[in-house]
Protein backbone atom coordinates (compact mmCIF):
# COMPACT_ATOMS: atom_id res chain seq x y z
CA UNK A 1 0.00 0.00 0.00
CA UNK A 2 1.28 3.44 -0.90
CA UNK A 3 1.97 5.81 1.97
CA UNK A 4 -0.50 8.48 0.83
CA UNK A 5 -3.22 5.82 0.66
CA UNK A 6 -2.36 4.87 4.23
CA UNK A 7 -2.59 8.53 5.28
CA UNK A 8 -5.97 8.88 3.60
CA UNK A 9 -7.39 5.88 5.42
CA UNK A 10 -6.00 6.88 8.79
CA UNK A 11 -7.12 10.48 8.24
CA UNK A 12 -10.64 9.34 7.46
CA UNK A 13 -10.70 7.21 10.63
CA UNK A 14 -9.43 10.18 12.62
CA UNK A 15 -12.14 12.50 11.28
CA UNK A 16 -14.92 9.95 11.83
CA UNK A 17 -13.79 9.28 15.39
CA UNK A 18 -13.59 13.02 16.02
CA UNK A 19 -17.15 13.63 14.84
CA UNK A 20 -18.52 10.94 17.11
CA UNK A 21 -16.26 11.91 19.99
CA UNK A 22 -17.27 15.58 19.96
CA UNK A 23 -20.89 14.66 20.53
CA UNK A 24 -19.94 12.29 23.37
CA UNK A 25 -17.62 14.84 24.93
CA UNK A 26 -20.29 17.52 24.76
CA UNK A 27 -22.63 15.29 26.76
CA UNK A 28 -19.78 14.49 29.20
CA UNK A 29 -19.86 10.73 28.77
CA UNK A 30 -17.18 8.40 30.10
CA UNK A 31 -15.89 7.69 26.60
CA UNK A 32 -15.42 11.11 25.07
CA UNK A 33 -13.43 12.69 22.27
CA UNK A 34 -10.04 11.07 22.80
CA UNK A 35 -11.42 7.59 23.43
CA UNK A 36 -13.51 7.53 20.26
CA UNK A 37 -10.60 8.86 18.17
CA UNK A 38 -8.20 6.24 19.54
CA UNK A 39 -10.69 3.42 18.99
CA UNK A 40 -11.35 4.53 15.42
CA UNK A 41 -7.72 5.01 14.35
CA UNK A 42 -6.68 1.86 16.20
CA UNK A 43 -9.24 -0.22 14.34
CA UNK A 44 -8.16 1.38 11.06
CA UNK A 45 -4.47 0.64 11.75
CA UNK A 46 -5.15 -3.02 12.48
CA UNK A 47 -7.30 -3.28 9.36
CA UNK A 48 -4.62 -1.72 7.15
CA UNK A 49 -2.00 -4.03 8.69
CA UNK A 50 -4.20 -7.05 8.05
CA UNK A 51 -4.75 -6.09 4.41
CA UNK A 52 -1.02 -5.56 3.81
CA UNK A 53 0.05 -8.78 5.50
CA UNK A 54 -2.49 -11.01 3.76
CA UNK A 55 -2.18 -9.82 0.14
CA UNK A 56 -2.49 -12.98 -1.93
CA UNK A 57 -2.17 -15.17 1.14
CA UNK A 58 -4.70 -15.26 3.98
CA UNK A 59 -8.02 -13.74 4.96
CA UNK A 60 -7.96 -10.09 6.13
CA UNK A 61 -11.48 -10.37 7.53
CA UNK A 62 -10.14 -12.40 10.45
CA UNK A 63 -8.59 -9.29 11.98
CA UNK A 64 -11.90 -7.44 11.63
CA UNK A 65 -13.56 -10.21 13.63
CA UNK A 66 -10.93 -9.84 16.34
CA UNK A 67 -11.49 -6.08 16.44
CA UNK A 68 -15.16 -6.68 17.18
CA UNK A 69 -14.24 -9.02 20.04
CA UNK A 70 -11.62 -6.64 21.42
CA UNK A 71 -13.98 -3.68 21.45
CA UNK A 72 -16.41 -5.81 23.43
CA UNK A 73 -14.01 -5.74 26.37
CA UNK A 74 -13.77 -1.95 26.26
CA UNK A 75 -17.52 -1.58 25.97
CA UNK A 76 -18.07 -3.98 28.86
CA UNK A 77 -15.95 -1.78 31.09
CA UNK A 78 -18.18 1.21 30.34
CA UNK A 79 -21.40 -0.51 31.43
CA UNK A 80 -22.16 0.13 35.11
CA UNK A 81 -25.01 -1.05 37.32
CA UNK A 82 -26.36 1.73 39.52
CA UNK A 83 -28.98 0.27 41.84
CA UNK A 84 -31.82 -0.93 39.63
CA UNK A 85 -30.51 1.02 36.62
CA UNK A 86 -27.85 0.13 34.06
CA UNK A 87 -25.70 2.96 32.76
CA UNK A 88 -23.28 3.17 29.86
CA UNK A 89 -25.08 1.04 27.27
CA UNK A 90 -25.29 3.88 24.73
CA UNK A 91 -21.64 4.81 25.30
CA UNK A 92 -20.54 1.19 24.83
CA UNK A 93 -22.56 0.90 21.62
CA UNK A 94 -21.04 4.17 20.39
CA UNK A 95 -17.53 2.83 20.97
CA UNK A 96 -18.51 -0.21 18.93
CA UNK A 97 -19.65 2.06 16.08
CA UNK A 98 -16.41 4.06 16.29
CA UNK A 99 -14.47 0.85 15.80
CA UNK A 100 -16.68 0.01 12.82
CA UNK A 101 -15.95 3.44 11.31
CA UNK A 102 -12.24 2.82 11.72
CA UNK A 103 -12.51 -0.60 10.12
CA UNK A 104 -14.42 0.78 7.15
CA UNK A 105 -11.86 3.56 6.75
CA UNK A 106 -9.05 1.02 6.97
CA UNK A 107 -10.32 -0.83 3.90
CA UNK A 108 -10.98 2.39 1.99
CA UNK A 109 -14.79 2.45 2.29
CA UNK A 110 -14.96 6.17 3.02
CA UNK A 111 -18.56 6.77 1.96
CA UNK A 112 -19.77 3.82 4.01
CA UNK A 113 -17.90 5.15 7.05
CA UNK A 114 -19.48 8.58 6.57
CA UNK A 115 -22.96 7.03 6.42
CA UNK A 116 -22.31 5.16 9.66
CA UNK A 117 -21.16 8.34 11.41
CA UNK A 118 -24.27 10.15 10.19
CA UNK A 119 -26.44 7.36 11.61
CA UNK A 120 -24.68 7.57 14.98
CA UNK A 121 -25.04 11.36 15.20
CA UNK A 122 -28.68 11.30 14.11
CA UNK A 123 -29.43 8.64 16.72
CA UNK A 124 -27.82 10.62 19.53
CA UNK A 125 -28.90 14.13 18.55
CA UNK A 126 -32.32 13.77 16.93
CA UNK A 127 -33.73 10.65 18.56
CA UNK A 128 -32.89 11.70 22.13
CA UNK A 129 -35.98 13.99 22.47
CA UNK A 130 -38.14 11.25 20.95
CA UNK A 131 -36.88 8.69 23.48
CA UNK A 132 -37.52 11.13 26.33
CA UNK A 133 -41.06 11.76 25.09
CA UNK A 134 -41.79 8.02 24.81
CA UNK A 135 -40.43 7.35 28.30
CA UNK A 136 -42.59 10.06 29.80
CA UNK A 137 -45.62 8.86 27.85
CA UNK A 138 -45.23 5.27 29.05
CA UNK A 139 -44.11 5.90 32.63
CA UNK A 140 -47.22 7.81 33.69
CA UNK A 141 -47.70 10.82 35.91
CA UNK A 142 -48.34 10.50 39.64
CA UNK A 143 -49.08 12.89 42.46
CA UNK A 144 -47.58 12.19 45.85
CA UNK A 145 -48.23 13.77 49.23
CA UNK A 146 -45.70 13.50 52.03
CA UNK A 147 -46.89 14.34 55.53
CA UNK A 148 -44.75 14.63 58.64
CA UNK A 149 -45.90 15.16 62.22
CA UNK A 150 -43.18 16.71 64.35
CA UNK A 151 -42.42 19.20 67.10
CA UNK A 152 -43.38 22.73 66.15
CA UNK A 153 -39.83 24.10 66.25
CA UNK A 154 -38.69 21.45 63.72
CA UNK A 155 -41.03 22.42 60.89
CA UNK A 156 -38.46 24.53 59.03
CA UNK A 157 -35.80 21.84 59.33
CA UNK A 158 -38.18 19.18 58.02
CA UNK A 159 -39.06 21.33 55.02
CA UNK A 160 -35.39 21.86 54.29
CA UNK A 161 -34.71 18.11 54.39
CA UNK A 162 -37.54 17.50 51.95
CA UNK A 163 -36.19 20.14 49.57
CA UNK A 164 -32.66 18.73 49.76
CA UNK A 165 -33.76 15.18 48.94
CA UNK A 166 -36.12 16.09 46.10
CA UNK A 167 -33.92 18.69 44.42
CA UNK A 168 -31.68 16.01 42.86
CA UNK A 169 -34.49 14.41 40.82
CA UNK A 170 -35.43 16.39 37.71
CA UNK A 171 -38.64 14.35 37.28
CA UNK A 172 -40.07 15.88 40.46
CA UNK A 173 -42.32 18.91 40.25
CA UNK A 174 -43.01 20.44 43.67
CA UNK A 175 -46.51 21.91 43.92
CA UNK A 176 -46.73 22.91 47.58
CA UNK A 177 -44.69 22.71 50.78
CA UNK A 178 -46.25 24.08 53.96
CA UNK A 179 -46.98 23.26 57.60
CA UNK A 180 -49.87 23.60 60.02
CA UNK A 181 -49.50 23.99 63.77
CA UNK A 182 -51.59 22.32 66.43
CA UNK A 183 -50.52 23.15 69.95
CA UNK A 184 -46.89 22.14 70.34
CA UNK A 185 -47.01 19.97 67.21
CA UNK A 186 -46.68 20.81 63.53
CA UNK A 187 -47.74 18.83 60.47
CA UNK A 188 -45.65 19.41 57.36
CA UNK A 189 -47.27 18.71 53.98
CA UNK A 190 -45.49 18.35 50.65
CA UNK A 191 -47.51 17.94 47.44
CA UNK A 192 -45.57 16.98 44.30
CA UNK A 193 -45.93 15.49 40.85
CA UNK A 194 -43.53 12.87 39.51
CA UNK A 195 -43.01 11.38 36.08
CA UNK A 196 -43.14 7.66 36.85
CA UNK A 197 -43.25 5.89 40.19
CA UNK A 198 -40.48 6.83 42.61
CA UNK A 199 -41.20 4.61 45.58
CA UNK A 200 -37.54 4.13 46.40
CA UNK A 201 -36.96 7.88 46.56
CA UNK A 202 -40.04 8.44 48.71
CA UNK A 203 -39.16 5.59 51.06
CA UNK A 204 -35.69 7.08 51.42
CA UNK A 205 -37.17 10.48 52.20
CA UNK A 206 -39.60 9.09 54.78
CA UNK A 207 -36.85 7.01 56.44
CA UNK A 208 -34.64 10.07 56.73
CA UNK A 209 -37.49 12.11 58.20
CA UNK A 210 -38.36 9.44 60.73
CA UNK A 211 -34.75 9.30 61.91
CA UNK A 212 -34.90 12.94 63.04
CA UNK A 213 -35.37 13.61 66.74
CA UNK A 214 -38.72 15.20 67.42
CA UNK A 215 -40.53 13.53 64.48
CA UNK A 216 -43.59 11.57 65.61
CA UNK A 217 -44.68 10.11 62.26
CA UNK A 218 -44.00 10.38 58.52
CA UNK A 219 -45.54 8.82 55.43
CA UNK A 220 -46.59 9.34 51.80
CA UNK A 221 -49.63 8.76 49.60
CA UNK A 222 -50.04 8.44 45.84
CA UNK A 223 -52.75 9.00 43.22
CA UNK A 224 -52.70 8.99 39.40
CA UNK A 225 -53.04 12.15 37.34
CA UNK A 226 -53.82 12.68 33.63
CA UNK A 227 -50.74 12.66 31.39
CA UNK A 228 -51.31 16.11 29.95
CA UNK A 229 -51.19 17.83 33.35
CA UNK A 230 -47.38 17.52 33.58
Amino acid sequence: MLFYDYLARMGCAFVMGTLIGIERQYRQRNAGLRTNILVSVGAAAFTVLSCDMTIGNGDPSRVAAQIVSGIGFIGGGLILKDGFNVRGLNTAATIWCSAACGTLSGVGLYAEAAVLVACVLITHCLFRPLCTWIEKKESGLFQYTVHVECEQNLSNKIQQIIMNVLSFDRNVKLNALFHKTSGKKAIVYCDMEMQGEHKVLLDLLVSRLRSQDGVFSAGWEKKNLPQEDF
